[in-house]
């Protein structure tokens, strides 16, 4: 990494950092993730120098993996039955959120449909741009209504899910020794980039959390990693999903900010429907549902779920499900816009 990168990317942080700071210091929910990422938005938005280079990411990923797979417990393998159910309503509740979202935008915003259509998938933005780069549609519209949903997601859905008391803290693991860290670490890392290189959406988080899954089921190893290497993990995701608002301009705000927020509060109450439904039919807990269907992405939502004390393995698997469907339909969906 040269020098300019490596300003950039301590400046990032080092913003991140402070804003994660300041929420943490109010007791706020979430803090270190959702205080780093509306600096960062900010700072981007503004035009400052901010960046976290993919590697980084990549590393960070894997080792908030590692941290959530000692987070499995045997209420998540109970759980297990249940989800076959969870993900049929899961499919009906992103079907909802697209259909719902882009009946507003073209009918009440006035937005050209192909791009009230790519702007109402929940998530996948990689894919979606790459879809709409052949066709019509606004593309900068697209990634900003993306960017805000996620945006909109990492900064409210802790205070919704905390006020309702659908969220917990929970028990508090002894830290690993510095040899149980490097194995967990080291076999997250291997599993992460297997998972990266197949293409599997999030893999990096996932290889971690399954490497250090199996690791503390089998008795291994037993504990978290320190705390100081969890707010760091945070506070960069905070900062990976804040420098993509470096494509905001005010002419942008002006233009498409109303019609994004309302597809945003559609798309969470629709999901929110379909989360309480899926808690009366299920017996699964209504704030680990919502979660799971909301449309974020994969890293945001499970890393949340770590951090308010839901179970991550849940809601990561039900994201990593959604992802692959999308990548499926949605070709087929927008095969008339080209």
């Amino acid at each position: 990494m040269n020098m300019p990168a490596l300003g950039k990317l301590l400046f990032t942080v080092a913003l991140g950092a402070a804003g994660g700071g300041v929420l943490a210091w109010f007791g706020a929910p979430a803090a270190w993730l959702s205080g780093a990422m509306i600096t960062v938005a900010a700072g981007a938005a503004s035009g400052l120098p901010v960046g976290i280079p993919d590697g980084v990411r990549t590393l960070v990923f894997i080792l908030l993996g590692t941290s959530i797979g000692s987070a499995v417990t045997p209420e998540t393998i109970a759980q297990v039955r249940a989800w076959p159910g969870s993900l049929v309503m899961l499919g009906l509740a992103v079907a909802a959120m697209t259909a719902s979202s882009t009946i507003h935008l073209t009918r009440v915003r006035a937005w050209e449909s192909t791009t009230a259509r790519f702007s109402s998938v929940p998530g996948a933005l990689s894919q979606v741009l790459v879809m709409a780069l052949r066709t019509k549609a606004d593309i900068s519209r697209i990634a900003f209504a993306q960017s805000l949903r996620l945006f909109v997601l990492v900064a409210a859905m802790p205070w919704l899910l905390a006020g309702g008391g659908f969220s917990t803290t929970g028990e508090i693991a002894a830290e690993l020794s510095l040899a149980d860290s490097l194995l967990v670490l080291a076999a997250g890392g291997v599993t992460g980039l297997i998972l990266e290189r197949l293409g599997v959406p999030g893999g990096a988080l996932l290889g971690g959390m399954l490497a250090s899954a199996v690791l503390h089921a089998a008795g291994i190893v037993e504990g978290r990693l320190p705390t100081l290497l969890l707010i760091i993990g945070f506070v960069v995701t905070g900062c990976v999903i804040g420098t993509r608002f470096r494509i905001v301009s005010l002419a942008m705000l002006r233009d498409a900010l109303r019609g994004a927020l309302e597809s945003v509060g559609l798309a969470l109450a629709v999901s929110a429907l379909f989360a309480f439904l899926a808690g009366r039919w299920l017996g699964l807990p209504f704030g680990q549902l919502w979660l799971a269907y909301a449309p974020g992405g994969v890293e945001a939502m499970t890393i949340m779920a770590f951090a308010l004390g839901l179970d991550p393995a849940f809601v990561g698997a039900h994201h990593v499900v959604r992802l692959i469907c999308l990548s499926i339909f949605v070709p087929l969906w927008v095969r008339n816009l080209r």
